[in-house]
């Protein structure tokens, strides 16, 4: 929409927002051309953003939603893993190795809204407005390693819970250590490898300190969008029908992004293809063997699935199959 076409009856506001890590793709591509750029030149300058990265306010992840809460935020760009209150219903968006494709992540998103959203009125005073994800997450590992089967015994880098099951129902042993700590983590060897996404590991360097690449899908580091209900319930009706418009065209922007930036990741990682962000890296690519894949579709249907169960109890569990599981084949029950 030009700026000329914007609504006259539009409110005037500018939003504090949190985004992701400054040096990811979906910070620099998505988020920040949006509230800094697209916003305003849609409503005619009249809604405008204020976006400071995770990075730049040095803040744990957990800290962005009670900030949200408090109304510091009007918008938080934010993970199911930051969320500390109601945690194991969130965590069921993103259980590791369940969603094969980034449409079947995205559908598994909305799919579950209803049970996210309802947490987020209660616990958070907030509401979510769209959803995206992080490329592809796959292992990175310091040594040379040919299969997951390698994997038995090495230390782990790990990002949540589900992860953490996945890992230990691997062999290995899951080590919780936050983003950007994780290169010097490889570098001393206090872990052997780590998961994460594969254009957010070759941004953050992760190539300097591993060798191997396994690109075997474990999942997509899902993420949302969510907006202060007390900043949002002062917009007017016509400012919120725009703004949700607006949310409509910021989710499609990083859903088409995550695409492309898992892709690229790989190519970037190993030297096999084009990486326009840097130069190629020349890591050791592991293209995974019917049985690693085996390996991950049996670590969640008997690990994952089911510890999870656990954390969210029978009721919940019970819910998931219904809403989600059951497209999919998966069941989740507590052992």
């Amino acid at each position: 929409m030009a700026a000329a076409q914007a609504p006259a009856n539009l409110d005037t506001k500018k939003f504090n927002v949190v985004g992701t890590w400054n040096f990811l793709n979906i910070n620099k591509v998505v988020e920040a051309p949006f509230w800094n750029e697209q916003l305003g030149k849609d409503s005619g300058g009249k809604l405008t953003g204020n976006i400071k990265s995770i990075t730049e306010l040095n803040l744990k992840g957990t800290e962005v939603l009670r900030l949200l809460k408090t109304g510091i935020y009007d918008v938080a760009h934010a993970l199911p893993i930051y969320v500390d209150d109601g945690a194991a219903v969130f965590e069921a968006s993103d259980l590791s190795g369940a969603a094969a494709s980034i449409a079947q992540q995205r559908e598994i998103l909305n799919a579950w809204m209803p049970e996210m959203q309802k947490i987020m009125r209660d616990k958070f005073g907030a509401q979510i407005v769209g959803t995206f994800a992080f490329p592809q997450q796959v292992f990175f590992c310091r040594d040379e390693i040919s299969s997951l089967a390698d994997l038995k015994g090495k230390k782990v880098r790990v990002q949540g819970v589900s992860q953490s099951d996945l890992v230990k129902a691997l062999g290995g042993a899951a080590v919780t250590i936050p983003f950007g700590e994780v290169v010097p983590a490889l570098e001393k060897g206090v872990v052997d490898c780590g998961i994460t996404g594969t254009l957010p590991g070759y941004q953050a360097k992760w190539p300097e300190v591993v060798k191997t690449v396994v690109d075997v899908s474990l999942g997509y580091t899902a993420g949302f969008v969510a907006v202060n209900l007390n900043s949002w319930n002062k917009l007017s009706k016509p400012t919120q029908e725009f703004m949700t418009a607006e949310f409509k065209k910021l989710e499609e922007a990083s859903w088409a992004s995550v695409e492309k930036d898992t892709k690229e990741g790989i190519a970037c990682n190993t030297g096999n293809g084009p990486c326009s962000v840097g130069p190629t890296a020349k890591l050791k690519l592991v293209t995974p063997s019917d049985a690693d894949r085996a390996a991950v579709k049996k670590a969640l249907n008997d690990t994952v699935l089911p510890e999870w169960a656990k954390r969210c109890g029978a009721e919940c569990a019970a819910k998931w199959t219904e809403m989600v599981g059951k497209k999919y084949g998966l069941t989740a029950k507590a052992n």
